[in-house]
């Protein structure tokens, strides 16, 4: 409200004042007129003053003027007073309005004003707050994406106007190296062929160098880039790195190192690595590099293809001219054929006439042929079949046509084959030997023959031209001479064997009886055979084994085995014996002939057996309290759960003890968790964790302020120690992997070191891999190289956050649809794709994959998983 405003307000209120005191005072005036009227009395100033004598109240009522004169002004007192507050107010409202009106302006044209604190006081200040973060956040988005948009314009620029591979490699590299702030780069392609990584542009300080290097799958840092298929991001670089797995970085060293593959299409393209001075490379050249990864891929790919095509279609050009040329000398050859084509049609009536009376005599042969005994086959020069008899189907089962297309040789034993190759080579140097080979072939119904065949050297007679072949079916002759053979060595084996053995006719005569069956009955075999089995001595329990043999064969005429206790009578001595005896039918065409007993003396195993169940049973029972004593020095779950309410321990041993196991420890100011793997499982694992874990509390108890990769050091050489590994040709060169832990109670802070193991820390969707050193726990050292201490890894802890650390037997398990390894890559897939689970329900979820993962497999190794959430 402007000053011209209030004063023009404080004239219209005093006016009002005066006008309502007026109004009051002519109320007065004309009361007393009313009231002389109606007393018919004169109105003067003696009576005026009488009357108030008389009647003082009516003082009170003559002074109503002052009184509305004295209550408005006081009223207008009052009145001003708000009038100025409100007045105040407005004006500081007004200033504050003015303030945020400016402060939308600036930040409306992408500025970042600084916001007052009077502003913050308003709800429109603190929205105005809001809106400032928010568009802060917005434009560093944009200005992320602008930047990755922009990078793969510049690449994909590149990409477009080069189709040299050697030279778009160096362009890429130079304009990345520039734009990520890299000093050295390096490019390598991967050969499928070869199997190997090779280096075709190499970047140093802006300056192309000329290297040139393989590397194998799995093969340093590179190889292992393309071995895992995803990026490595490293800054600590070892000392032998320059020389054995780089090969791009000069005389400085860099900070960090990243590794990206190229793949697209799930196929792997190559690799590209890039040196930096920086200490630390954003994650948003990470994301970059990763997003540019598959373009390039792509387009080498592209190229790739492109390379193969330009090829065929040069080899296609080639190959039009020839057929152009070709074309031509052909038409010229056909007005030449067109003239011959009239003398043949001349020559062909005649000859027609012979061809027919030909091919009646060749109905005739061709009968003759196919109802053969044997089969006539000729080769040519080149070992090939051209010609075989139509007594082959009837023969062999099959065509003459599947035969000649490749049948001939296919269906006959390897033997055979170089037997027959063989004796060509012999009949081109002797043309006039003849030679005769005997083989085996497989007939179309699987039947199995054996072919005798006479083979002659016929390439100089004209009609033939050829090797000739006469072949014969020997199967049923080769069957009786087998047989023959067979039955003479049985009579062989059966004298000299240790078995007992009998051959006894359906009807119950002993036709055969070995030396043996004297040792179990006292009766001379020769004394046995040829005689019923009912008049012969034999011993009680085995007379009427072997009849109640005979009878249940002849009721059921298949092979039985069953074992019997024979007692034995040695001088004045008692013995028994236990026999495995097998009942073998024979049959001769198709009806019961014989009954083949071969009693077995398994008196000895039975001993051995049973020992051998005792002493099982005494292992079982030693591994079983075992178990008990490694469950007794094991966490209880109640201790971690205490510790941290949201956690889980995923266990699952191998064999009945492990050598996997979870330590947890805690002092006054942390927390000591870890999951440790022993080289082995079962007994030797076990016996190693019992050293592992008596050594981490001791050495924890005595000094609770070490970190994390002090801990790891010290029990690196107390397990050396303890295993006399730091002496000569130790004789125990057993270690472990491990993933610790060291989490502090009063600080948001915690450490990891690991010994080949890595952690896992989840975080608002994302993974963050901290690797454990490439070393293992115990063991030898190096003989030349010196051994650099556990690294420490110390980061703030934030609520919300989740860490996962294992044993390599989850990762390194095989089995799922294809049989591979569930591998750590998994692992992770697991984490982002379920980033709003619990704990709880990763625990179930990971139980749940594994033993679905695991299937039929066997498990290969202890698998231990730890998981907690802040």
């Amino acid at each position: 409200m402007s000053d011209s405003d209030k004063k023009y307000d404080q004239i219209l209120i005093a006016r009002n004042i005066w006008l309502y005191s007026l109004i009051g005072l002519i109320i007065v005036v004309l009361s007393w007129m009313l009231l002389s009227l109606d007393q018919n009395y004169e109105f003067s100033l003696q009576n005026w003053l009488n009357a108030h004598i008389n009647n003082p109240a009516i003082i009170v009522f003559d002074g109503l003027p002052l009184y509305i004169y004295i209550i408005l002004s006081l009223a207008r007192k009052q009145f001003e007073k708000k009038l100025g507050k409100l007045s105040n107010e407005q004006i500081s409202t007004q200033k504050i309005l003015d303030e945020n009106t400016e402060f939308a302006k600036l930040l409306a044209e992408g500025e970042n004003p600084p916001l007052s604190n009077a502003m913050l006081t308003s709800e429109l200040g603190q929205s105005l707050k809001l809106i400032q973060l928010n568009s802060k956040s917005t434009r560093r988005r944009e200005r992320d994406i602008t930047w990755i948009t922009e990078g793969k314009d510049l690449i994909s620029l590149i990409l477009r106007v080069n189709n040299q591979i050697d030279i778009l490699a160096f362009q890429i590299l130079k304009s990345l190296s520039k734009y990520i702030g890299a000093v050295q780069g390096a490019m390598y392609l991967y050969d499928d062929e070869k199997k190997q990584l090779e280096n075709i542009s190499v970047l140093a300080y802006n300056r192309r160098k000329y290297v040139h290097q393989l590397f194998n799958i799995g093969e340093g840092l590179v190889g292992q880039c393309a071995f895992e298929m995803d990026y490595i991001y490293r800054t600590e670089i070892p000392d032998e790195y320059i020389s054995i797995t780089s090969g791009i970085l000069g005389d400085q060293k860099p900070k960090s190192i990243l590794l990206v593959p190229l793949i697209t299409n799930d196929q792997l393209q190559g690799v590209i690595e890039f040196a930096f001075f920086e200490t630390k490379i954003p994650k948003l050249t990470i994301q970059f590099m990763l997003e540019l990864g598959e373009i390039i891929a792509r387009t080498f790919y592209n190229l790739r293809v492109n390379e193969k095509t330009r090829f065929l279609l040069d080899e296609s050009r080639k190959m039009t001219d020839e057929l152009k040329n070709n074309e031509q000398i052909l038409n010229e050859n056909g007005e030449k054929m067109r003239i011959t084509q009239d003398e043949l049609q001349k020559t062909n009536e005649q000859l027609k006439a012979k061809i027919d009376e030909a091919n009646n005599a060749q109905n005739r042969m061709h009968w003759l042929l196919k109802n053969a005994s044997e089969i006539i086959s000729i080769y040519d020069e080149n070992f090939k079949l051209k010609y075989i008899s139509p007594s082959v189907d009837h023969i062999l089962g099959y065509s003459s046509e599947e035969m000649i297309s490749g049948k001939d040789f296919e269906r006959i034993d390897q033997t055979g084959s170089n037997e027959i190759r063989k004796a060509f080579e012999n009949l081109l140097i002797q043309t006039d030997q003849l030679i005769e080979i005997e083989y085996t072939f497989v007939k179309r119904d699987g039947e199995r023959l054996f072919l005798r065949s006479t083979i002659r050297n016929r390439l100089t007679d004209p009609s033939i031209n050829g090797f000739i072949f006469n072949t014969s079916d020997i199967t049923e002759s080769r069957r009786i001479e087998k047989e023959q053979r067979l039955k003479t060595r049985m009579q062989s084996l059966s004298e000299n064997s240790l078995d007992m053995i009998l051959r006894i006719s359906s009807s119950g005569i002993i036709y055969y009886a070995n030396p043996v069956v004297e040792n179990y009955s006292g009766i001379s075999s020769s004394s046995i055979v040829n005689n019923p089995l009912h008049d012969v001595p034999f011993p009680d329990i085995l007379a009427a084994f072997l009849q109640s043999s005979i009878h249940q064969i002849k009721e059921k005429p298949v092979k039985m085995n069953r074992q019997e206790n024979i007692p034995i009578h040695l001088d004045e001595k008692t013995s028994e014996r236990i026999l495995n005896f097998d009942v073998i039918p024979e049959f001769e065409e198709g009806e019961l002939e014989t009954i083949l007993i071969v009693g077995h003396d398994i008196t000895e195993a039975k001993r051995i057996e049973a020992e051998i169940k005792i002493t099982n049973r005494k292992i079982q029972d030693s591994i079983n309290y075992a178990e008990r004593i490694q469950t007794s020095i094991l966490p209880e779950a109640a201790r971690i759960e205490k510790a941290f309410p949201k956690s889980f321990v995923f266990y699952k041993p191998r064999d009945i003890i492990s050598g996997d196991f979870p330590w947890f420890y805690e002092t006054e100011d942390a927390w000591f968790i870890s999951a440790i793997d022993c080289t082995g499982h079962g007994v030797p694992g076990a016996l190693l964790s019992f050293i592992g874990f008596f050594l981490l509390n001791n050495i924890t108890a005595l000094n609770p302020s070490l970190s994390a990769g002090e801990i790891c050091d010290s029990l690196n050489s107390e397990v050396r120690r303890t295993l006399k590994q730091d002496q000569k040709n130790p004789d125990a060169l057993d270690g472990m992997d491990l993933a610790l832990c060291k989490i502090y109670k009063k600080e948001n802070k915690m450490e990891f070191s690991g010994a080949h193991r890595p952690l896992y820390l989840f975080r608002e969707g994302e993974i963050t891999v901290l690797k454990g050193d490439r070393k293992a726990i115990g063991g030898l050292r190096h003989p030349k190289k010196p051994e650099e201490n556990f690294i420490t890894h110390q980061f703030d802890i934030r609520k919300g956050d989740k860490i996962f650390f294992f044993s390599d037997g989850l990762t390194d398990q095989m089995g799922g649809p294809d049989g591979g390894k569930y591998g750590p890559g998994r692992v992770r897939d697991i984490l982002l794709k379920n980033p709003g689970f619990t704990i709880r329900q990763f625990h179930k979820f990971f139980e749940y994959d594994f033993t679905t993962w695991l299937g039929e497999e066997r498990q290969l190794d202890d698998v231990l998983l730890i998981g907690i959430e802040f």
